[in-house]
């Protein structure tokens, strides 16, 4: 007897999640991207992503002259001596 596709389908992703090696996916059957490292602003407790430094900078600058971007994000731009 001819066994069906969604069957098909169950049997593998049950030999996968033995095995260790099936990725996570969504309902719908997409793949879930994992997170991106954020950063704190020391200033407002704001999450930005670390990746986007442009975007870390423009935010520094709102905070006025006595916060820079080494102030609000130590981690990412550390104070040159």
């Amino acid at each position: 007897m001819p066994i069906s596709k969604k069957d098909r389908i169950a049997r593998e992703h049950k030999a996968a999640d033995k095995a260790g090696t099936r990725a996570p996916v969504k309902a719908n059957g997409l793949p879930v991207k994992p997170k991106k490292e954020t950063s704190l602003c020391a200033f407002c407790k704001k999450e930005l992503t670390r990746d986007n430094r442009l975007q870390l900078e423009q935010h520094s600058e709102t905070h006025g002259k006595d916060w820079n971007k080494d102030k609000c994000f130590p981690n990412d731009f550390p104070e040159r001596k």
